[in-house]
C-alpha cells in the first residue's frame, strides 16, 4: 500500500496508545494490519481469519490475531478513515469472530448458542470493554458447561501475546450464582417467574453472535415479549418511572452540586453516556411494544428509529447524536492509551492535554489544545442535561400545539403520559392541549414551560392535579403572563411550583384565588420560612384597612390564603417540620383572631384558644376550639361574639378565613357565647366535668385582654391540676375514650386505618399525656403546657414517662400528623383515614418523601409507628 497512509497510521497510533505502539515495535508480524489497503475488514473476513489462527496456532494464535487485528481498526479510526459507528461494529466483528473460533476450538459437541449482551449486543464495543455474555442450549446444559468454561477460562487467560478478552457473564439468571449454561426453556421459565425490570432492559441489546445460530435466533424471538410489552401494566409503568427518575437526577447533580470530577467521568457522570444509554432504553421500552422498529439494541440506530417514529424531536436527537459520538470517541481515546478500561479524564495537566491532542485540537493564539477540548467537552454535557427536560416531553407538546405536522401518535401520547405517572391520560392529554395549542403570548409560554414542568411533576404525588392545576392558574393569570415569564427565567421556581401544585388539588385552588403568589415562590430564595407572630398580627390588621366597609373581612380571607400558602411552600419544601407547621398555622389563626376582634374596638375581651389551636399544633383543616372570655356588659360581649363568629367563619366568594368551634365553652352549643370571668369560674367550680377540665389543658390566650386572658388561665389552672387524679375521674376519662372509639369511626371504616380515633392514633397520644398532666401537674410546673409533643418531652425529662416509650409516642404523633396535612393537599378536604386504594397510597407516600417503594413503606412505617404507640397508650390508659 501507499507508504504515506502507513506512516499516517503508524504515526497517529503511537500518539495515542503506548501499548499498541510497543506492540507494533516488539511484535514483527504486527505491521500487517496497518499495511491492508481496505479501511476495515467486514465480519467474514474476521471470522475466516480467526479460524485460521486457531486452527494454526492454537489459542495463543487467536490471541495475537485479535491483538493484531484490533490495532488495525485503532490505526484506521485514529487517522481519521472510519467513523465512530464503523469502529464500534469492527471491534464487535472481532469479538464475535474470535468466540466463534474458539467456540470450535473446544471441540464441543452439543448445539450452544452464544448471546452478546451489553456494547458488544449493540455492536458498539470499546476498545478495553468487557464482553458480557450468556449461552444457551437447546436441552442438555450440563454437555456444553464443561466446553463453555473452558472457552471463558482461554478467553481471559494471559499470556505472552496479552488478553483476549476479559468475560463478564453477571447478566445471566442469577446473576454469579446461576448456572453458566442453559436450556432454552430453562431460560424462559427464569423470565416469566423471577426476572425483574433491570433483566428485560438488559435483554434489549440481547444478539446471537456465535455457535448455533437457530438457537440463538430462537432465544432472541422468545425473549422479545418479555422485553417489549404490549400493554404496559401499572408495574412496568411503576418500574420505567423509577428508572426515568434516576437517570434524570443523575443528569443534574454535577449542575448542583458543581464537582468536576463526575464531570470527569465520561461514562457513568450526569450527561455521559450512560444518561444517553438509558434514555434511549427507557423509550424503546414505553414503544417498543407497538412498533417494532425502535427495538436496535445499537443506541445510535435505535435513536434514530425513534426519531423518524416521531418519539424524539429532531434536534434533540441530532444533538444526542453528536453528544454520544463525542463521549464515545473522547472513551476510546482514554482506553487505547494502555488498552485499560478508564472511563475518567485524567487529573494531570499533562495526560489531558494528551487526550486533547488525540481528540484533534492544536494550540493557538487565543487558546490552549486542552482549554479548547474543555470548552467543547462542558459545551456537550451541558447539552445533553439541557435535553432531559425535552426528550420526554417536547414531541408530546408539539404533537398538541401543531397537529398538521404532529408524529407522535395518540397511542404513544398515551403511553407517554402513562409513564410519566398520570392516571387519567385521556383529561392529562386534553389539558395538556389546553396549554399549549393556540397561537397566543400565554400559550408561547405556556410551550415554553410545560417540557420541563412535566418532567418536575412526574416527581410528585398526583402529577394528573398538577398539570390540571397548572392550567388553572395559567388561566387565572389573564393577562398577567409576567408572572409566567418569571417561571421561564428562573428554573429553580419552575421546579417549586410544580412540587405545589403536584401535591395535590388544595394548593392549585389556593394558588388560583392568590395568583400573584407566584412570582414569590419564583424568587430566588422563594419562600423559606413562615413569618413571625408580631409580623403576621400587623399585616393581619392591615388587610382590612383599605377595603370597601361592606367587603372589608374579604382582605382577612384573602390574608389567610396568602399566608397558609406560604406555610404550605415552607412544608412541601422541608423548610420547616410538622411541629413548626402546627405553630405556624396557630400563629396565624391568633392573628386572624386580632385582625377581627380589632373591628370591633372593644376592651377587656379574650379569645381563649382551645384544643389544637389552644396546643400550637394546627392542621390545615383544623377547626379552631375557642371560648370568649370577657369583664364587659353581657349584651355587648355577646354582640362581639356572635361577629366574631361570622367574620371568622362565614364562607363567601373569597373563602372561609377558618372553621370557628366555640362548642367547648361553658354548658357546650345550649350556653351563651361569651362568658364574663365570674360566670365562667362559677361553672367550673360547681358544674363542669372531668372531661371540661382536662379540655382546659390546652387552654392559653390567643387574642384579646391578655390581663383577662392570664386572670381566667390563672383561675382554671388549679382546677385541672388538682394533685392525684380520682379513681372515678379516671374511670370517666376512660369510658369518654372508649365511646369516642366506638361512636366517631364512621361504619364501614377499619378502626385500625383511622388516623385519630384508632389504635395508636392521636386520641390515643393526646389523651396518654393529657392523664401524665393531669395527674402530675400540680406538683410540677413545668408539664402544664398547651402543645402534646412539649408535653412529652417534659415527662421524659421529669421520668414520668420511659424515654423510649415518650419516642415512640412522638414519632407516631408526627407521622399522623404529617399524613393528615398531605392528604388535605391531595384531596382538597379533611381525611382521617389511611387510604386503601393502591394508587392514593402510593401517592401518600411520595408526599411524605418515601421514594423506593413508597406503597409499601408508607403502610409499613404507619402500622409500626401506631403499634408502639398502641402499647404506651394501653398502660397510661388503661393502666
Amino acid at each position: 500500500m501507499d507508504a504515506g497512509y502507513y506512516e499516517a497510521r503508524s504515526a497517529a497510533l503511537r500518539a495515542a496508545s503506548r501499548s499498541l505502539a510497543e506492540l507494533l515495535d516488539t511484535d514483527p508480524g504486527a505491521d500487517e494490519a496497518l499495511a491492508d489497503t481496505e479501511a476495515l475488514p467486514d465480519a467474514a473476513a474476521y471470522r475466516a481469519g480467526a479460524l485460521e489462527a486457531v486452527e494454526a496456532d492454537g489459542w495463543a494464535g487467536l490471541r495475537r490475531f485479535k491483538r493484531h487485528r484490533l490495532l488495525g481498526i485503532a490505526a484506521r479510526d485514529l487517522a481519521g478513515e472510519v467513523n465512530l459507528e464503523r469502529v464500534g461494529l469492527a471491534i464487535a466483528d472481532l469479538a464475535d469472530a474470535v468466540l466463534a473460533a474458539g467456540l470450535s476450538a473446544t471441540g464441543i459437541s452439543t448445539s450452544v448458542a452464544v448471546i452478546a449482551m451489553g456494547k458488544l449486543g449493540g455492536r458498539e464495543l470499546n476498545y478495553a470493554s468487557d464482553i458480557d455474555l450468556m449461552f444457551v442450549v437447546e436441552d442438555d446444559p450440563q454437555g456444553a458447561t464443561k466446553a463453555v468454561e473452558r472457552l471463558v477460562a482461554e478467553l481471559t487467560a494471559f499470556g505472552p501475546e496479552g488478553q483476549a478478552y476479559r468475560v463478564d457473564l453477571n447478566l445471566r439468571p442469577e446473576g454469579r450464582s446461576g448456572p453458566v449454561v442453559r436450556s432454552l426453556d430453562a431460560y424462559l421459565e427464569y423470565y416469566r417467574r423471577w426476572a425483574q425490570r433491570w433483566e428485560f432492559q438488559a435483554l434489549i441489546k440481547a444478539r446471537f453472535c456465535a455457535g448455533d445460530e437457530s438457537v440463538g435466533d430462537r432465544f432472541i424471538e422468545s425473549t422479545r415479549p418479555f422485553v417489549f410489552v404490549e400493554q404496559l401494566s401499572a408495574e412496568d409503568v411503576a418500574n420505567i418511572r423509577k428508572m426515568k427518575e434516576r437517570v434524570e437526577q443523575h443528569a443534574q447533580r454535577v449542575a448542583r452540586r458543581g464537582r468536576s470530577t463526575e464531570a470527569d467521568d465520561v461514562k457513568l457522570g450526569p450527561g455521559g453516556i450512560r444518561d444517553i444509554e438509558f434514555s434511549v432504553q427507557l423509550l424503546q421500552l414505553v414503544h417498543g411494544g407497538g412498533d417494532p422498529a425502535v427495538r436496535s439494541g445499537n443506541t445510535l440506530e435505535a435513536l434514530g428509529a425513534l426519531t423518524e417514529g416521531g418519539y424524539v424531536a429532531d434536534d434533540d436527537a441530532a444533538g444526542l447524536a453528536t453528544a454520544y459520538t463525542w463521549l464515545r470517541t473522547v472513551e476510546h481515546r482514554l482506553q487505547l492509551w494502555q488498552e485499560r478500561q478508564v472511563h475518567h479524564l485524567p487529573t494531570d495537566h499533562e495526560s489531558r492535554s494528551r487526550v486533547a491532542r488525540v481528540m484533534g485540537f492544536r494550540d493557538s493564539p487565543a487558546a490552549t489544545a486542552l482549554e479548547r477540548f474543555e470548552d467543547r467537552h462542558r459545551a456537550v454535557l451541558a447539552d445533553v442535561r439541557s435535553r432531559f427536560e425535552r426528550l420526554f416531553y417536547r414531541p408530546m407538546i408539539e404533537s398538541l400545539s401543531d397537529p398538521a405536522t404532529a408524529r407522535l401518535s395518540r397511542e404513544a401520547l398515551r403511553d407517554r403520559l402513562a409513564v410519566l405517572g398520570f392516571r387519567d391520560v385521556d383529561r392529562a392529554a386534553r389539558t395538556l392541549d389546553d396549554l399549549v395549542s393556540g397561537v397566543g403570548r400565554r400559550a408561547k409560554l405556556f410551550r415554553v414551560l410545560t417540557p420541563a414542568l412535566l418532567r418536575h411533576l412526574t416527581t410528585t404525588p398526583l402529577p394528573d392535579e398538577g398539570l390540571f392545576g397548572f392550567l388553572k392558574v395559567g388561566q387565572s393569570l389573564e393577562t398577567r403572563s409576567d408572572v409566567l415569564g418569571a417561571l421561564r427565567d428562573n428554573p429553580p421556581g419552575l421546579e417549586a411550583l410544580a412540587r405545589i401544585l403536584g401535591s395535590g388539588r388544595l394548593l392549585s385552588d389556593v394558588l388560583t384565588h392568590v395568583p400573584d403568589e407566584i412570582s414569590v415562590i419564583a424568587e430566588e430564595r422563594g419562600v423559606s420560612e413562615p413569618k413571625d407572630a408580631d409580623r403576621l398580627h400587623r399585616e393581619g390588621v392591615a388587610s382590612l384597612e383599605w377595603r370597601d366597609p361592606a367587603r372589608r373581612l374579604d382582605g382577612l380571607r384573602r390574608f389567610k390564603r396568602r399566608e397558609m400558602l406560604r406555610i404550605a411552600v415552607a412544608d412541601i419544601n422541608a423548610s420547616i417540620d410538622v411541629g413548626t407547621v402546627g405553630e405556624s398555622l396557630a400563629d396565624l389563626a391568633d392573628a386572624c383572631l386580632h385582625a377581627a376582634l380589632n373591628e370591633e374596638g372593644v376592651d377587656r375581651f379574650a379569645i381563649i384558644g382551645m384544643g389544637k389551636l389552644g396546643g400550637r399544633e394546627l392542621s390545615y383543616s383544623s377547626d379552631i376550639d375557642v371560648m370568649f372570655i370577657h369583664d364587659t356588659t353581657p349584651e355587648e360581649a355577646e354582640h362581639v361574639a356572635e361577629h366574631l363568629m361570622k367574620a371568622i367563619g362565614e364562607v363567601t366568594p373569597e373563602g372561609q378565613a377558618f372553621r370557628i368551634d366555640a362548642a367547648l365553652r361553658p354548658e357546650g352549643r345550649s350556653g351563651p357565647l361569651a362568658r364574663s370571668l365570674r360566670s365562667a369560674q362559677e361553672y367550673y367550680e360547681k358544674w363542669a366535668q372531668t372531661w371540661e377540665y382536662q379540655a382546659l389543658i390546652k387552654a392559653r390566650v390567643a387574642a384579646g385582654s391578655t390581663e383577662i386572658g392570664s386572670e381566667f388561665l390563672s383561675m382554671t389552672h388549679p382546677l385541672s391540676y388538682r394533685g392525684e387524679l380520682a379513681p372515678a375521674a379516671l374511670a370517666e376519662i376512660r369510658h369518654l375514650k372508649g365511646r369516642m372509639e366506638r361512636e366517631r369511626v364512621p361504619r364501614g371504616v377499619d378502626p385500625r386505618r383511622h388516623l385519630k380515633m384508632g389504635p395508636g392514633t392521636i386520641s390515643d397520644i393526646e389523651f396518654s399525656i393529657q392523664i401524665l398532666q393531669l395527674q402530675h401537674g400540680a406538683k410540677h410546673e413545668d408539664l402544664r403546657v398547651t402543645n402534646t409533643l412539649r408535653a412529652l418531652e417534659q415527662a421524659a425529662r421529669l421520668e414520668l414517662l420511659e424515654e423510649n416509650s415518650a419516642r415512640w409516642l412522638a414519632d407516631a404523633y408526627r407521622f399522623l400528623a404529617r399524613a393528615r396535612n398531605r392528604l388535605y393537599f391531595m384531596f382538597g378536604k379533611p381525611v382521617d383515614v389511611m387510604p386503601t386504594k393502591p394508587e392514593d397510597l402510593e401517592a401518600l407516600g411520595v408526599s411524605l418523601g418515601y421514594r423506593d417503594q413508597p406503597r409499601q413503606e408508607v403502610e409499613e412505617d404507619y402500622l409500626r409507628l401506631t403499634r408502639r404507640a398502641r402499647k404506651v397508650a394501653e398502660r397510661l390508659i388503661y393502666g
